[in-house]
C-alpha cells in the first residue's frame, strides 16, 4: 500500500510519532471513529441522568409548574411514578431503585422542594389547577417550600381544594408561600383552603403562610379557610393568613375562619388576620380564626385573630366548653406592636419546628416593627441568613 499521495504520511507504512503532526482531516475522522465505537458499546437506551436531589436531602427537587403538577403522580414522594406526564417533567431521571432521581444510593426519595418562585398563569395549562392529592389518594410525602413562593393560584374544581387536596398520615407541607390565590368550593360538603382543603390525621402543616388572596364557599355543608378548610386531627403550627375568606350568595350549614373553616386537630402560635364574612342562608358558622372547633380533640393554643380585621369578635366561631381550644381576639393595633418571644400575646411562639424535634427552638419569627404583623424567616438563598417574608 502506498500513502505518497496523502500529506504529511510516509510511505512503505511509516507513521510520524506524533499525532500532532497528522493531517487535521485524519485526526477529525479518528475522533469520530473512537466515538462511534464508545456509542456502539454504550448499553440499548443507556443516557446521562440528571440528579434531582443535588443536596442530598431525600427531596427530590422542584423548579417548573410541570413538576410541581407531576407530584399528583406520586403521593408517596418516592420518585418511582411511571405517569407520562411524571417523566416528561423529570426528563432523563434516574430510575434506579436504589439512586431514584439522585436521593442518596440506598436511601429512597421521600418528597419534594422548591427551589424557585413560580407563578401561575392566568390561561392556558395550569391557570385552573386540579389539586394534587384527595381524600381517598391523599399526600402523604413532605413538601418543602424552603421559603419560596407560589403566585395566582386559581383552582374550583374537585371536593377538597387548595394547591393540595387532602394531605395524610406522614404528609408534612412547611416552608411555603401562597400569594393571590383564588380557591373555591364548588361541591356541597366539600373543603376549602389555599394550602389544602384538608390535612388529616397524622399530617403537619407549619412555617406557612397564605396573603393576598380569597378563599370561596360557594355551595352548602362546606369548609373554608384561609389556609387550610378542615384540619381533620392534623396540627398546624407557626402559620398565618390574611386571605379573605367569604360566602357567595345564600348558602346554608357552612363553617368559615380566617386560618381553618373546622379543626379537631391543633393549632399553636398561629394567626389570621383576613376579613371572614357572609350574609343570609342558616346555619352558618364564621370565626376570625377557625370557624368550628366543636369536639373535645380540638387544641388551639397560642393562637390569635385580629377582630378588626377579619370582621369577627370571637377567633373561634362555634366550639366546645373545653379549655384546650381558646384563641384570643385583638385588634390591629395590639397584634402590630410586637415585643418579640415575651410579653401576653407571643410568649411561646419561638417553636422546635425541626421533624422529627431535636430540643432546639428555631425562631420562626420575625416581629418586625410596629405596624407590621409578625411575619415568617426563611434562609432561601443558603448563606446562613434569615429573611422575613411578609
Amino acid at each position: 500500500m502506498r500513502y505518497g499521495n496523502v500529506p504529511g504520511i510516509m510511505a512503505a507504512g511509516r507513521w510520524p510519532l506524533a499525532a500532532g503532526r497528522w493531517p487535521l482531516a485524519l485526526r477529525v475522522a479518528l475522533a469520530l471513529a473512537a466515538l462511534a465505537l464508545l456509542l456502539a458499546l454504550q448499553p440499548a437506551g443507556a443516557q446521562q441522568t440528571i440528579d434531582y436531589d443535588v443536596d442530598d436531602d431525600r427531596l427530590i427537587e422542584i423548579s417548573t409548574l410541570a413538576q410541581l403538577d407531576a407530584i399528583r403522580h406520586d403521593l408517596d414522594g418516592n420518585g418511582d411514578a411511571a405517569h407520562a406526564d411524571y417523566i416528561a417533567a423529570f426528563p432523563n431521571r434516574d430510575a434506579n431503585a436504589q439512586t431514584r432521581m439522585g436521593c442518596p444510593s440506598g436511601m429512597a426519595c421521600q418528597g419534594y422542594e422548591l427551589t424557585a418562585n413560580l407563578t401561575f398563569p392566568t390561561t392556558g395549562q395550569f391557570s385552573a389547577w386540579t389539586p394534587i392529592g384527595a381524600v381517598a389518594s391523599q399526600f402523604t410525602a413532605t413538601f418543602d417550600g424552603q421559603g419560596y413562593t407560589l403566585t395566582g393560584l386559581t383552582v374550583s374544581s374537585g371536593q377538597v381544594v387548595g394547591l393540595f387536596g387532602a394531605v395524610g398520615s406522614g404528609g408534612v407541607i412547611k416552608n411555603l408561600g401562597i400569594i393571590n390565590a383564588n380557591v373555591t368550593a364548588s361541591v356541597n360538603a366539600g373543603s376549602a383552603g389555599a394550602i389544602a382543603g384538608g390535612i388529616y390525621s397524622g399530617s403537619q402543616l407549619y412555617s406557612s403562610y397564605a396573603r393576598g388572596g380569597s378563599v370561596t364557599a360557594a355551595a352548602n355543608d362546606l369548609t373554608a379557610g384561609g389556609l387550610v378548610g378542615a384540619n381533620v386531627a392534623g396540627t398546624i403550627r407557626a402559620s398565618y393568613s390574611t386571605n379573605a375568606v367569604s360566602i357567595s350568595g345564600t348558602r346554608n350549614n357552612n363553617e368559615l375562619g380566617g386560618l381553618a373553616g373546622f379543626s379537631s386537630g391543633t393549632i399553636t402560635a398561629s394567626y389570621a388576620a383576613g376579613a371572614v364574612s357572609g350574609t343570609g342562608g342558616t346555619g352558618n358558622d364564621y370565626g376570625g380564626l377557625v370557624g368550628d372547633s366543636s369536639t373535645t380533640a380540638a387544641v388551639i393554643t397560642n393562637s390569635y385573630c385580629d377582630q378588626t380585621a377579619t370582621g369577627q369578635t370571637a377567633c373561634i366561631g362555634t366550639s366546645t366548653s373545653s379549655a384546650t381550644a381558646t384563641a384570643t381576639a385583638y385588634t390591629t393595633s395590639q397584634l402590630q406592636q410586637p415585643t418579640g418571644y415575651t410579653g401576653t400575646i407571643y410568649a411561646g411562639w419561638n417553636l422546635d419546628l425541626s421533624n422529627p424535634a431535636d430540643g432546639v427552638n428555631d425562631d420562626p419569627w420575625d416581629f418586625g416593627t410596629p405596624r407590621h404583623y409578625p411575619a415568617l424567616k426563611f434562609d432561601t438563598d443558603g448563606d446562613g441568613t434569615a429573611t422575613a417574608y411578609e
